[in-house]
Order: C-alpha cells, then structure tokens, then sequence
C-alpha cells in the first residue's frame, strides 16, 4: 500500500510511535486526528497520513468510529507473535552467519561490547534491538526483512515493561547475543540458528513475565 505524505508526516509518525512504544498512548485507547492535530501544532493532513503509516506498520487499529487506537494484545497473540520469530529471526540469523561482510561482523562486535556495560535500561533495550536490526541485514534477504520488520512492530507495544528486566535475565540476554556473535563470527550457521531460536524463546518468558507477573511469582529466574 502507497501512502502519500507530506512534509510533516514523518515528524508526526515518529512523534507519535515513541509516544505509543513508551507507553504514554494506552493500549485500546480512541485517538482522533483533531485532538493530535491540536496537541502537536499541526495540521490534520499530516497526522492523518502519519496514522495510515501506524496503522500499516502494526502500531495502531482502525475503528468503525474513525478513530484510532493502540491495539490491544493478548496472550494468544503475543504466544503465535513470538512462534512466528522464533522461526523467522533464527532463519535471518543463519544467512548471516553465512553472508555478513566484514563490516557487519565488526557493527555486531562493537554493540556487543556496549550492550554488554550499558547502566541505562532504555539505550541498552536499543543496542539490542539494533543488534537484531544488523543481523537481519546480514542475512541479504530483503523478503524476510520485510516479514520480520512488521511482525517486530507488533511484538514491540507488547515490550514497553521489559526494559527494567531484572539483573538475572539482563546477564542471560548479554551471554545470548554475545554467543550468537560468536557463531556467525565463526561461519557456523547451524549453532547460531539453533542459539536464535533459544533467545526468542527466553525473549518470551520475558514478555510473559512483564504481562502477567502474578503467574510467575513463585517460579526463580530461569
């Protein structure tokens, strides 16, 4: 779908993304081009533009009332979200260990390095995503990027609790990408497919625990 924008639009649409992954945009709750307009000092055009650019990346829903509105998610949904990337990031993941350049391999060491001594929940949440963001690249599979962008912008509202993710998790995180850049460092696509999937799977105990705390309030950190 061709979505024609003005000059404010990206402004609008970056704006308006950062308000609704950081959680200042409730899930379910109505938005309507008028009052974001206002409180944005911007006309209309742009921000409806930037709400047709949300709502096809995943970011929002269309209502029958011709509003908008941050999705709601549920448990089934973040469980077939997550199958769905288990699949598709390991794939990503083995073709880099196959196809990244040189550069790549020196891009994915040096946020390693930093993912590893970052003291801010935010950035570090950020050197991750860009992490995954390099090795997706480095697959060379600009189909498989496209799949895997969209269906990230949907797991992402589900994310916004997890950057304060205890120190137990945080350190299974770091050894997660580091041996992951080991072995496509190593050309070793079957252990860095196999160390992928694993890390999706932790990344969704993460999610779960972020949702629904109460469930796991007896269980130790795995």
């Amino acid at each position: 779908m061709t979505i024609k924008t003005s000059g404010l639009t990206p402004r609008a649409y970056s704006q308006l993304r950062e308000e609704i992954v950081q959680g200042l945009l409730q899930e379910g709750e109505a938005l309507y081009e008028i009052h974001l307009a206002e409180r944005l000092g911007m006309s209309r055009t742009p921000i409806r533009e930037a709400m047709k650019l949300l709502t096809r990346d995943g970011y929002l829903e269309e209502l029958p009332s011709r509003g908008y509105a941050v999705p709601r998610r549920s448990l089934d949904d973040l469980r077939e979200f997550f199958e769905l990337r288990e699949v598709l990031e390991a794939s990503a993941t083995r073709y880099a260990a196959l196809r990244a350049t040189s550069e790549e391999i020196a891009e994915l060491e040096r946020l390693c390095l930093r993912y590893e001594c970052e003291t801010d929940d935010a950035t570090w949440v950020q050197l991750g995503h860009d992490f995954h963001s390099v090795l997706i690249k480095a697959a060379k599979n600009s189909r498989l990027k496209t799949m895997l962008d969209s269906l990230n912008a949907q797991i992402v509202i589900s994310r916004r609790t997890v950057a304060q993710a205890d120190p137990v998790r945080r350190l299974a995180a770091v050894r997660d990408h580091r041996a992951i850049f080991e072995a496509v460092k190593a050309r070793d696509e079957v252990r860095a497919q196999a160390l992928a999937a694993e890390h999706v799977r932790r990344s969704y105990q993460t999610t779960l625990r972020a949702h629904v705390p109460t469930a796991f309030a007896n269980q130790k950190a795995a």
